[in-house]
This record gives structure tokens, sequence and C-alpha cells, in this order.
């Protein structure tokens, strides 16, 4: 490789331990100095990754027809220490560096490198599509079945002209993937997904077609194939399925669990929670296993694992399996729970959270983030427990300690902006939870603090799915992860909008980034000004920019806006991006002082609170 790449990949390694330096802190002073130090050291490696590549990298990606097969061969080096299985260290720069050989591979005419080039570009685009997962938002699905498909269609045109055994290689591991741009839980798309895997099992079973190619590993891309086959629980779940699709899922079920026991038996693997539970799943909704079974299952898998072990599996053990747990109690009855389940719940949550808060920052890191995605979307709130909002806060406490903190400030921010404007101007809040006057606002003016504090520490709870690509990355965003990014007000929205308490402020985390004239800024099919709680979209959007004023709560998503300019951007929108009204409120000198002053202190406060969360997760015992 070249140096330049070199440097890059230490530039990456150098992140991924800065994100975990602040975990060791003794104490809440230590804490914020080394949480301080991080943000700047992470701020040096984005400045110094994007020169790196702006100088070295693109222009070679800008000439990518014209350069030598060395240069090329380099570029495949570098890509595949960017993302190569679990180890996800830049998805997005993978996807450059393949996108470019691609069109060199087809430009030059180059079968084999085509191939190859399709299935790891499909692969980049599979990465980045699941980082939206488990919301069903989808962004790149088609263009990953389209790499995948022209993959694959090699075997039916040119397979035999292929001599390559690594080319014919990624022809079946192209055919199978094409299963993963389809949704399981959408009756037409599961159906494409069952068909696409069972032409791929039959034609990797094929005695042969196995003949042709002897040394590929014919039995990992066929036990892969059921395995994935496995995956389509969640279209048994949803009631339309045919038989035909649940004797093909069983099967594949069967057969992995019998690989399962028998590599147990030869080599004294431990059996895999995932799969123990496809196995309990499929048999359950083939009517084998009775739904008290399925949760009794489940509940065991939760504790199958000890709280010292940071592997795939535990964390399977640990995150998934109470959230599949909590997906499957809401078929008891409705809604309703059993005396225990509860119980069980709440006490499968705690054990989560203190697993995830010791969890190392390391390659695991987003197959993390999914499974706490799976949790969160499945989580069920019931009286005398976790309310959403304590869940959500504490998972980004655990995971992510520096966009708690911008989140934090951001309501303690909104909270003050709501209590000048009950006292300066009370008609513009009418309308908020219990004020349908201004006398109603003023009345209310503890209980509307108290809505704006929650409003800004939840706003932007739908970064949970792409914080990694702040804390791991060492150059500034490309587009298709800025087009990634923009659906967080979405998923927010989503999340917070099922949860009794959280509902109300769903339309905060979907409108925060709309422009007050509704001229830009996104989601462009929202208005602000038909929603109950305006008022409080306004305020949250001030407050957001507003908690970007210090170092400490920077990201690539939201760099440092120092106080004076924030203040003064707030006022060039006026009417525009924001409110008059809060833009009225940070036009009194005074206020803006005393804002100023209160930031230090509250700074200090968010990251105390933090610290103390995050303390007492680890404390928890079971």
């Amino acid at each position: 490789m070249k140096p330049y790449q070199e440097e890059y990949l230490e530039l990456l390694r150098s992140v991924s331990k800065i994100a975990g330096s602040s975990v060791d802190a003794q104490d809440p002073d230590a804490f914020i100095a080394a949480s301080r130090e991080e943000s700047r050291a992470r701020a040096e490696a984005v400045r110094r990754g994007s020169q790196l590549l702006r100088e070295e990298l693109f222009p070679v990606l800008d000439a990518i027809l014209s350069v030598s097969d060395e240069e090329a061969d380099s570029l495949f080096e570098f890509a595949g220490k960017l993302m190569s299985g679990v180890s996800q260290k830049d998805v997005g720069l993978h996807y450059r560096i393949h996108l470019a050989l691609v069109s060199r591979a087809r430009r030059l005419g180059r079968r084999d490198m085509l191939i190859r080039e399709l299935y790891l570009l499909g692969m980049s685009l599979y990465n980045l599509e699941t980082m939206l997962s488990p919301n069903m938002l989808r962004l790149y699905t088609s263009r990953m079945r389209m790499c995948f498909a022209e993959s694959a269609s090699y075997f039916d045109t040119e397979y035999d002209d292929i001599k390559d055994p690594e080319t014919r290689g990624y022809v079946h591991r192209s055919m199978g993937n094409i299963a993963l741009s389809y949704d399981g839980s959408d009756i037409s798309s599961a159906e494409e997904k069952l068909a696409v895997l069972k032409r791929s099992i039959s034609i990797l079973s094929d005695p042969d077609v196995r003949a042709k190619t002897p040394s590929l590993p014919w039995d990992l891309y066929l036990y892969k194939s059921h395995q994935e086959r496995t995956t389509l629980l969640n279209f048994l779940r949803s009631g339309r399925a045919d038989a035909d699709a649940f004797a093909q899922v069983l099967e594949s079920a069967q057969i992995v669990q019998d690989r399962q026991l028998r590599d147990m038996k030869e080599r004294g693997d431990p059996l895999q929670p995932r799969w123990q539970y496809a196995y309990m799943a499929a048999r359950y909704h083939c009517g084998a296993m009775l739904l008290p079974e399925l949760l009794e299952g489940l509940y065991s898998l939760s504790g199958s694992r000890n709280d010292d072990d940071f592997g795939s599996q535990s964390m399977f053990s640990h995150v998934s399996a109470p959230a599949l747990y909590m997906e499957y109690s809401k078929h008891l009855d409705g809604d309703r729970f059993d005396d225990k389940t509860p119980v069980r719940i709440d006490k499968m949550t705690h054990r989560m959270l203190a697993w995830i808060v010791r969890a190392p920052s390391d390659e695991n890191n987003e197959a993390l983030m999914f499974c706490l995605r799976q949790f969160v979307y499945a989580y069920r709130e019931f009286p005398g427990g976790m309310p959403f909002f304590e869940l959500i806060e504490n998972v980004f406490a655990a995971r992510h300690p520096t966009v708690y903190v911008r989140m934090w400030l951001t309501g303690k921010i909104a909270e003050q902006l709501t209590l000048w404007a009950v006292d300066n101007c009370p008609g513009k809040l009418v309308g908020l939870p219990g004020c349908e006057s201004p006398e109603n606002v003023i009345w209310h003016r503890d209980s509307l603090s108290d809505f704006a504090m929650h409003a800004g520490r939840l706003h932007d709870i739908g970064m949970i799915h792409f914080c990694n690509l702040d804390a791991s990355a060492c150059r500034d965003l490309f587009e298709e992860e800025d087009a990634l990014i923009r659906q967080h007000a979405h998923c927010g929205a989503q999340l917070l909008g099922v949860h009794r308490s959280t509902k109300i402020y769903s339309d905060i985390a979907r409108g925060h980034h709309r422009r007050y004239d509704e001229n830009g800024g996104y989601p462009a099919d929202f208005t602000p000004e038909s929603s109950p709680v305006k008022a409080m979209i306004y305020i949250v959007a001030a407050a957001d920019v507003l908690a970007s004023s210090s170092e400490e709560t920077s990201s690539r998503f939201s760099p440092v806006v120092p106080f004076d300019e924030a203040c003064a951007r707030i006022e060039k929108g006026r009417g525009k991006r924001y409110a008059p009204f809060v833009s009225d409120l940070l036009g009194d000198a005074e206020r803006r002082e005393e804002l100023r002053g209160k930031l230090e202190i509250w700074k200090r406060e968010a990251y105390l609170d933090m610290y103390s969360r995050r303390a007492e997760m680890m404390s928890e015992q079971f």
C-alpha cells in the first residue's frame, strides 16, 4: 500500500482508541477532561484524514481509467483494510473506491475484475443500508440489488468461460446476496427473497456445478444461504406467509440447527444463541412450539452469556434476545402483559444497559449498534418500568457520550428559551400542551419548562442510527452518508411516536431541521406550522445550533459554531430559517450574556449527569 494509505489506516486506528479513552476515567473531572481531549483529537484526525484523501486519493479516483494496474491493485488492497467481514472501519470510503474500480473494470472490459468489484460494491451498499435497520426506510436497496444481480448473471451467460475459481466464487456469493436486498416483512419482497434463495440453494447443491470448481467452499456457501433463509422469520411472524414459505424456512432452520449440534459434538463448539432462537422461532411459527415455550427459551438465551463476555454471541444474548422477547410478548394478548413479563423486561433492560456501558469500542461497534437499535425499536413501556425516554438517554450515555452531552445541553437551552418566551411573548406558545391561551401559558410555566427540557434531549434520538459515522471516521462526510444522516429526523419521529411517554415529542424530532418559512430544510414533506407543538419545534431548532457552541459537543455532522456566531446566525435567519419570536428572544444583549454564562455551567452539569448515569449502569448487579 501507499504511504498515505498506511497513514489513513493509522488515523482510523487512533480514532478507534480515542473513542474509548474516557471510559477509564475515575471521577467526573477526569471524565470531562478526557472527553474534551477526545473531541480535539478527533477533530484533528478528521482534518488530517480529509487532507490525505483530497491530495492523494481523490485525484487517483478521478483518473481511474488511466492509472496503472499496480495503482489499481493498491486501491483494492487499501479498500480491503477499510471493510472486511464484521470489521467496518470506513464503509463510505470502501464504497467510493469500489465504485471507481467498477468503472475501470467496465470501461477496460475486465470481466473477472468487474464481477469481483460489483460484489464488493454491493456489500458496501448493504452496509450503508444496514445503518437504517430496523427502520423500514430504504435508500440503497435497488442499487445493491443491481450490483449483486449483474455479478450473478454471469452464471447464466459466461460461467463456463470463467477460469478463475475465485471469480466463480464471487458469482455464487452475489447470487445468494441478492436476497439481502429484499425486505422480509413485506409479502411481495419476502416472496422474491424466498425465490432467490431457493434458486441459489438449488445451484449450490447441484453436483454438476460443484464438479466444475471443486476448490470452492460449497458447503459454507450453502450453509450461509440456509442461515439467510432463516431471517425470513419476520415474514412468518407477519401471518402472511403460505405453507411453502413455512416449509422452506423450517427446513433451513433445521439444517442450521443440525450443523450447530454436529459442531458441538465434534469440536466442542457451543451452540450459538442466534441460531438457537431461529430454530425455536421456526418451530413456533410452524405450530411445533407454543408461544410461552418460545418466550421461556428467549428469556433463557438472554442470560446464557457471562456479563464479562463481549463477543458477538454475547451481544445477541444481552441485546437481541431481550428485543425479540419483547417483540414476541406482544402476541400474548395484544398490549397486555402477564404477571411476569414486566418483571422480566425490566431485568433484561437493566442487564443490557450494564453490559453495553462496559462493552469495548472495537470492530464490533456497528454490529452492537444494530442490536441496540433492534432493542430500542422493540421496547415496551409498562407501568412502573423504565419509560422510553429514560431508556434512550441511557443508551446514548453508555455508547455515545458526546451526543448525550449535546442533547442534554439542547434541553437546557430549550428550557431557558421557553421560560423567556413565557415571560415575554406567551401568545407564541399557545397550542402547546394545556395552553389554549396566553393565560394558560403563564399558568403552565413549570410544565412547559419540563416539556422543553425533554424536547431538547429527545430531538436527535434518530442519530442512534448514525453515531458510529461520527465516532469512527476521520474525514468529512460523503454525499451518500449525508443522505443517510438526513433520515435521522424521520427515524427519531418514528421511535418517539410509538410510546406513550414520548409521542408528544415526535413532531419535534421530525421538524427541527425544517426551515421556518418552509423554503428548505428537511424533511420536505413536513410542515411545522401544522403541528400542535410548532412553537417547540422552532425553539428546539435554535437550541440545537446553540448547543454546538463548544468543542466538547462538536462532530462531523455539526461542527463548532462559536456562541456569538450561533446567535448571529439565528438573528440573520429571522423569519427564514428561524421563527421571529425565537430570534427576538436572543436579540436582547442581556439575555445573550446570561445564556453564555449559563452554558459554561451547564456543560459541566451535562458531563456530571452523564458520568452519574454511566456509573449507575456499571454498578448494576444481577
